[in-house]
């Protein structure tokens, strides 16, 4: 993903927690703040209590290619930080599909 939809910096990630609004789901948890970027932006968090550096990598690839398919159907230039929660490691890719597609329902109508 180029440089201008990600998050990059750690005041960036900083200013997110400290403002953004905070949006749960059961494997999610995403903090959304009205962007200063001409376009969406994504950071992701995924600890290690989530997983081995094999599991944390395979979540990390899936959400990063949802985003590149849908981050047309997102309002907005929002800055968003996904961080990922425990148990996503049992769960298939359709599984975690199917996660986020609940998650970003939910960011959509706290815009």
């Amino acid at each position: 993903m180029p440089k201008k939809v990600r998050l990059l910096k750690r005041a960036q990630f900083l200013t997110l927690s400290k403002q953004g609004k905070k949006v749960h789901t059961d494997c999610f948890l995403a903090l959304v703040l009205k962007g200063t970027a001409l376009n969406n932006r994504i950071g992701i968090t995924v600890s290690k209590k989530v997983g081995n550096a094999v599991e944390r990598n395979r979540i990390k690839r899936i959400i990063r290619e949802y985003f590149r398919h849908n981050k047309e159907n997102i309002s907005g230039p929002d800055d968003i930080n996904i961080i990922a929660r425990k148990g996503l490691t049992t769960l298939s890719n359709r599984q975690i599909i199917e996660k986020l597609d609940k998650l970003f329902t939910k960011i959509a109508a706290v815009n």
